[in-house]
């Protein structure tokens, strides 16, 4: 059995190595910046540690009975096809299909999602932040914050996480680096890549913009992801929502957050998680559905639009609660999610 979790001891190491230092210095008078919390990250039980190990247990034992490939149009729409994609039993790890799950690839805005995580175990859903010019300069998807305003995590969490903000993610990223005193972020997002044995996957950027340096695959995105909804119960419950308002305040004007995920609504009991796009990339996704009290999750990279991206995933969905529990396909339509995409107030 492989543990997924062993390279959490070299974070641990450099931990170590890191509070010496600071010790060290800091016996000439040399002020050291309180970074050891940065790269010290949220503890697991024993049992949490076991649990997690046994979910994913068989994730390399691949059940190779079903394959799908370009030349089922059954699945498929149109003549295009996934770059990649696996479908997992979220309660068991039981890999249930797959295509090049094992191979590095851009992942656009499933980026946040360790963004999220790293953010949460650096700084409170509470503590406030502060815009900066370059920040309010990031190109879209954007929520639209200006030079001056503030806004707590929680509410920059939702903009990441709902409408793919890169000007919320930026201020994350820019308000814990100053918090720190030093760049912390991106290396703690690399070092929880480790700590959690995802073995192919490079963070350069907090918000997926392309990049040789930027990738993951499908693979590790399910132990990602399966991570982020376990143990971050507000990852879990923002993730799910359709739609958040930020009242105006003293810090910032209003917000209207939609969730680009074109399967809530749509597809029974989706539960999120992300969606993302970039040239590279082109179309991503991760997304759980419970039906019946089984959890599917599914991570899909590589299509070429909103509607591929969408259909295929549920499809992938339907699969998966065919093979488990046996459950009829719901067979979603492009009429059904165009329906959908009509609702949301900025689409073109």
């Amino acid at each position: 059995m492989e543990n997924f979790f062993k390279g959490s001891y070299k974070s641990f190491l450099l931990s170590f190595i890191i509070i010496f230092l600071g010790v060290t210095l800091m016996q000439f008078g040399i002020r050291v910046p309180n970074i050891t919390k940065a790269m010290s990250f949220k503890p697991l039980e024993t049992s949490k540690d076991k649990k997690a190990e046994e979910v994913f247990s068989k994730l390399k034992g691949k059940n190779e009975s079903f394959v799908l490939n370009d030349k089922n149009k059954s699945f498929y729409y149109g003549d295009a096809a996934p770059t990649s994609f696996i479908v997992v039993d979220f309660d068991n790890g039981n890999i249930l299909a797959e295509k090049n799950s094992s191979k590095p690839l851009p992942i656009a805005s499933l980026t946040k999602v360790m963004t999220a995580v790293v953010a949460l175990d650096l700084s409170g859903p509470s503590e406030t932040f502060k815009v900066t010019r370059n920040a309010a300069r990031q190109v879209p998807t954007k929520l639209g914050v200006v030079a001056g305003e503030k806004m707590t995590l929680e509410e920059l969490l939702y903009g990441a996480l709902l409408t793919s903000a890169n000007d919320a993610v930026s201020v994350i990223k820019e308000g814990i680096d100053n918090k720190y005193q030093m760049p912390v972020f991106i290396d703690a997002m690399n070092e929880k890549a480790k700590f959690l044995n995802l073995k192919n996957s490079h963070f350069q950027n907090p918000q997926g913009f392309d990049s040789p340096k930027n990738y993951s695959t499908a693979e590790d995105l399910a132990m990602l992801s399966h991570y982020a909804l376990t143990y971050y119960p507000f990852i879990e419950n923002a993730v799910k929502k359709d739609y958040v308002f930020l009242p105006a305040s003293n810090n910032h004007k209003q917000f209207d957050l939609y969730n680009w995920n074109g399967l809530l609504g749509v597809y029974p009991d989706v539960k999120g998680v992300k969606i993302g796009n970039t040239t590279s990339a082109e179309n991503t996704m991760i997304a759980l559905s419970e039906r019946n009290g089984k959890r599917i999750l599914v991570i899909l990279l590589g299509a070429p639009g909103t509607i591929e991206r969408d259909l295929w995933t549920s499809r992938l969905l339907d699969f998966g609660f065919e093979q488990t529990l046996g459950l009829t396909p719901v067979a979603i339509t492009n009429y059904d999610l165009q329906q959908k995409y009509s609702t949301w107030k900025y689409w073109n």
